[in-house]
């Protein structure tokens, strides 16, 4: 009888501090031998990676080089006079190469301009991944450690006669196979951690400690949806390239009705391919348009469900810490107790991934980009 009470007071004390270090939350990176971790902020995360990422060198580099082969293109047009371009291929050297030549500049010149915005976009993305990464870690380890007190307490109890080996046994095999989900998640965090790393131009394996929270300043009510759809229709580059695209196929059919008449192969084509480029500006604009309405959506959305969760996390940490005074009272059993922690825990988790998704999404408004090159 005394052994039993004083299994139940320890295993009360444990559980007590479980939900208590739930409650308050960890703060850490996950150690690893080698370089001195580094406390690194979101602001601080973007100034690095603009300072050091070379997408933005490559962007202006590419750039360069269009605007070089963009000349050289143009400087052999004008070499061809009018009077000269006599049959089709004649009429691509100077009116459709120039004109490919012209688009795919404008295109780096626009890439150049969106690069820093797609750059702080996949940094923030980045970012956020680190914490959920870190935060499912921390659920993770005080489950990891709910299980193995667990063990300490039946192996006391299997020594004194009150538990069976089957029942410790069956214990040693759930602490081994949470050991695997907690060896998963600190592979994911770190993996999170070297892609931070990378876009800001850090050394890969150098720990990191982020200063930023993981919360939620809800802004979906300051979004104009019209103004961000006018933008991306004016801006996006998803568009300009149809957009662009179209006129190269003007081009190439105007320079063929040139040369050949209905019923020619190359007219033909150059003219169904002229079609299709309109056709393609008008899909493009309207996938756009609907992927930012869904998206303008869907920030509400998940704004309501953070507010549903939230209360959620509190109402299973009280039940948590209700069932964990029962046990200690004799008035609830240790699997009543593990319930309740592991509804915590699903609560936890379930807020975490939508705060996660909700950010995300927020920084495709702020930066008004919604193609699938970011993330």
């Amino acid at each position: 009888m005394l052994t039993r009470l004083f299994r139940k007071k320890v295993l009360f004390g444990i559980l007590t501090a479980l939900v208590m270090v739930t409650v308050a939350g960890i703060n850490y990176a996950v150690g690893v031998d080698g370089p001195e971790t580094r406390e690194l902020s979101l602001e601080e995360a973007v100034d690095l990676a603009l300072k050091n990422n070379p997408d933005i060198e490559i962007a202006e580099l590419s750039l360069k080089k269009a605007k070089v082969e963009y000349d050289a293109a143009q400087d052999r047009a004008d070499e061809v006079g009018v009077e000269y371009v006599n049959t089709y291929e004649a009429g691509l050297l100077k009116w459709v190469s120039p004109k490919a030549k012209e688009v795919a500049y404008v295109l780096a010149k626009k890439n150049r301009e969106i690069a820093e915005n797609i750059l702080k976009l996949n940094v923030e993305n980045a970012y956020y991944n680190v914490l959920k990464a870190e935060k499912d870690l921390q659920i993770k380890n005080a489950g990891l450690k709910y299980l193995q007190d667990q063990l300490k307490i039946a192996q006391t109890s299997y020594k004194v006669g009150t538990m069976s080996k089957l029942d410790v046994t069956t214990i040693e095999a759930g602490v081994a196979g949470y050991q695997a989900y907690v060896t998963s998640a600190e592979n994911t965090y770190r993996t999170a951690v070297m892609e931070l790393n990378r876009l800001t131009g850090l050394e890969l394996d150098i720990p990191l400690k982020l200063t930023t929270s993981f919360s939620v300043e809800k802004t979906g009510g300051s979004v104009d949806l019209d103004d961000t759809i006018k933008e991306a229709l004016e801006d996006d580059i998803s568009i300009l390239s149809v957009k662009k695209n179209a006129e190269l196929a003007q081009v190439q059919y105007e320079t063929a009705e040139k040369f050949y008449v209905r019923g020619v192969t190359v007219y033909d084509t150059a003219q169904i391919d002229a079609k299709i480029a309109e056709a393609s500006v008008r899909k493009q604009e309207q996938v756009t348009t609907l992927i930012i309405k869904q998206s303008y959506l869907t920030l509400f959305t998940l704004e309501k469900m953070i507010d549903y969760q939230e209360k959620e996390v509190e109402k299973a940490r009280e039940n948590a810490r209700i069932y964990a005074l029962k046990y200690g009272a004799g008035l609830a059993t240790s699997l009543d107790v593990k319930k309740a922690n592991i509804d915590l825990e699903e609560a936890e988790q379930n807020l975490s991934e939508t705060i996660y998704n909700y950010n995300l999404l927020k920084s495709r408004f702020k930066y008004n980009y919604f193609s699938s090159a970011a993330g």
